[in-house]
């Protein structure tokens, strides 16, 4: 008989001693099949059927639901199954890059988009070539994420370098400054002249470094610009540049990401004497615990590539 609801009502938690009794129904929650399970573990199906109602009894809710002839898992079932799996998984990766000195397997990265691409993926080849068995997993996003509960190895940001319980380590520097196409220069007639932003649209991003970037440079060089009247907003950095490159109006561009599109003529810096250092920084966070040899080799490898962005 199943418990009753003094019995929820003090159900324990998970102990040691369930273990071996997990394992049995794993094995059956994958056949379904008490039978099956049986004989994969070489014991009888008695002694499954046993171990199952003692897990159920233990953990205080039904996994299975038996018909005549088989069996299907209940909702808790079903949930209980996926961490299991989830769990084995993780631990046969953990044992594989034990054995392989960690620097195989799958390592997930975090960054914001215009982080990835600008600077990761157009670099990323050459860590893939040098760590051909490290299989990259690359998500995006605004916020500042806690690792542990995403699942994340590694993070990068722009912005102010935090003090917390993670390993936040600086990797690269930043540099802005204004930056359109040749052709939106000329119209502009921008080039040594910046007072002529007054009759340009200014291309804002409004999310990333937590401030008003055109603001912040105007005021550094005294330059009298209304940063509001003519003006077009974005949430990434990147989509700004990119806006930019369709000769919508002047991005202000952050140097280490702008830098291929510089080198390609696509954009050009019509002020060259004007370019302001920032008091933000590009960082990248990890877990302390997690300082890993394929984590580590992750860091060094952008630790190297940051200083040619």
């Amino acid at each position: 008989m199943f418990p009753d609801k003094k019995y929820f009502q003090r159900a324990s938690p998970l102990t040691s001693y369930q273990f071996s009794r997990l394992h049995t129904f794993e094995c059956v929650a994958r056949n379904l099949s008490f039978s099956l399970a049986a004989e994969e573990l070489s014991i009888t199906p008695s002694a499954v059927s046993h171990r199952i109602n003692l897990l159920e009894k233990e953990l205080g809710f039904l996994l299975f639901q038996r018909f005549h002839r088989r069996i299907t898992l209940t909702p808790e079932g079903e949930r209980m199954q996926w961490a299991l799996s989830r769990s084995f998984d993780t631990l046969n990766q953990e044992i594989l890059d034990i054995k392989n000195r960690e620097l195989t397997g799958n390592l997930t990265i975090y960054s914001h988009p215009s982080i990835v691409q600008c600077l990761l993926i157009p670099r990323i080849g050459d860590f893939i070539a040098q760590h051909p068995t490290i299989h990259l997993s690359i998500v995006t996003g605004q916020e500042i994420i806690s690792l542990a509960n995403r699942g994340v190895d590694l993070a990068m940001y722009f912005g102010k370098l935090p003090s917390g319980k993670q390993i936040d380590e600086a990797f690269m520097q930043e540099s802005i400054v204004p930056i359109c196409t040749p052709q939106y220069a000329k119209v502009h007639n921008l080039y040594g002249a910046p007072e002529n932003l007054a009759g340009c649209t200014l291309l804002h991003d409004r999310y990333n470094s937590g401030e008003d970037e055109w603001l912040t440079w105007s005021q550094h060089f005294d330059l009298a610009l209304d940063t509001e009247s003519k003006s077009m907003e974005f949430d990434r950095s990147d989509l700004a540049v990119l806006a930019a490159t369709k000769h919508l109006g002047v991005a202000m561009g952050r140097l280490n990401l702008v830098q291929d599109w510089i080198k390609s003529g696509e954009l050009i810096i019509p002020f060259s004497n004007m370019i302001l250092p920032c008091e933000h920084c590009y960082f990248m966070s990890t877990i302390s615990e997690r300082q890993w040899p394929k984590i580590l080799a992750f860091k060094e490898w952008l630790m190297k590539i940051a200083p040619l962005a």
